[in-house]
C-alpha cells in the first residue's frame, strides 16, 4: 500500500554517471566535406588546351619525310646543356612539348588527360597550367645538372601535375573524399612503370621525372585549391596540422 502521507521527504534521484562512452571523442573522425568527383568537367579546357600545344609541337616530326629532318627539329627544341648555358633559354620551355614518336606523344597525353582533370577540378586551370610549366622547368634543371642532352617531352611536367593532385590529396585527406581509387592506383602504376623504365634504360629522362613531381609535391602542399574556395580556413588542412599551433 503506498504512503500518502505528505510528511513522508520524497528521496533524492541518484546522479547519472558520465562514462566515457558517452562524450563524444574529440579525436573521433570527422566524415569528409567534400566529394570530390562530383561536379568534375570531364573536358577540361586548359588540359586539353595543352594537349593541342604538344601535338602542335609534334607536328614537324610527324611531317618529317627523311631522318635528317627529325634530327634537324629535335636539335633546335631539344633540352641540351651546351646550348642552355649559351643562351638558348627557350629550350626549357620547347622540349617540354617536344615527343621523340607518336607513341611517346599518346603516352604521355593520355596521362596528362587524367592528372589534368584532377589537377584542374581541384586547383582551376590557370593554376594547373602554372603547375605544368613551373614542374617542367624544375624538372628541366634537374635534368641539366644530371647529363648533357638531348632530352625532349612532356613527362617531367605531367609527373609534376601528378604530385600537384597528390600533394593535394595529402594535405587535404580529412576534407576531401576520393570515391574511385583505381584512378590513383592507374597514375602511381603508371609513374612507377616509368620510373622504373627510366632506371633500365639510359635513354628515359628520369632525372626530370624526379625533379617535376618533387615540385609539383611542393607546390600542391602550397596552392590554395579552387575547390575549396567556400569552406572555412580550418576545415580546408588536416585536423593534425589544425592542433599544432
Amino acid at each position: 500500500m503506498a504512503d500518502d502521507n505528505p510528511d513522508t521527504p520524497t528521496p533524492e534521484p541518484s546522479p547519472l554517471v558520465i562514462t566515457e562512452d558517452m562524450l563524444a571523442s574529440p579525436s573521433a573522425p570527422t566524415p569528409p566535406l567534400i566529394d570530390f568527383e562530383r561536379g568534375m568537367c570531364w573536358t577540361p579546357a586548359m588540359t586539353l588546351g595543352l594537349s593541342v600545344l604538344n601535338i602542335c609541337f609534334f607536328i614537324p616530326v610527324f611531317l618529317a619525310e627523311k631522318p635528317e629532318q627529325i634530327l634537324d627539329v629535335f636539335l633546335k627544341t631539344a633540352l641540351i646543356r651546351e646550348k642552355v648555358l649559351a643562351g638558348e633559354i627557350w629550350r626549357m620551355i620547347t622540349s617540354m612539348f617536344m615527343h621523340v614518336d607518336l607513341s611517346h606523344l599518346l603516352g604521355n597525353m593520355a596521362a596528362l588527360y587524367i592528372v589534368g582533370m584532377a589537377c584542374e577540378h581541384a586547383f582551376g586551370p590557370w593554376q594547373t597550367v602554372l603547375v605544368f610549366l613551373l614542374a617542367g622547368l624544375c624538372g628541366g634543371f634537374v635534368s641539366l645538372l644530371v647529363h648533357p642532352g638531348p632530352s625532349v617531352g612532356a613527362s617531367g611536367a605531367i609527373f609534376g601535375v601528378l604530385g600537384c593532385a597528390v600533394g593535394f590529396f595529402w594535405r587535404h585527406r580529412r576534407v576531401v573524399h576520393l570515391r574511385d581509387k583505381r584512378i590513383g592506383l592507374a597514375l602511381f602504376a603508371w609513374a612507377g612503370y616509368q620510373i622504373v623504365i627510366g632506371v633500365m634504360e639510359p635513354m628515359v629522362d628520369n632525372a626530370a621525372h624526379v625533379g617535376g613531381l618533387v615540385a609539383g609535391l611542393v607546390i600542391g602542399c602550397l596552392l590554395r585549391p579552387r575547390l575549396l574556395a567556400g569552406l572555412e580556413p580550418s576545415h580546408a588542412v588536416p585536423t593534425a596540422m589544425q592542433n599544432s599551433g
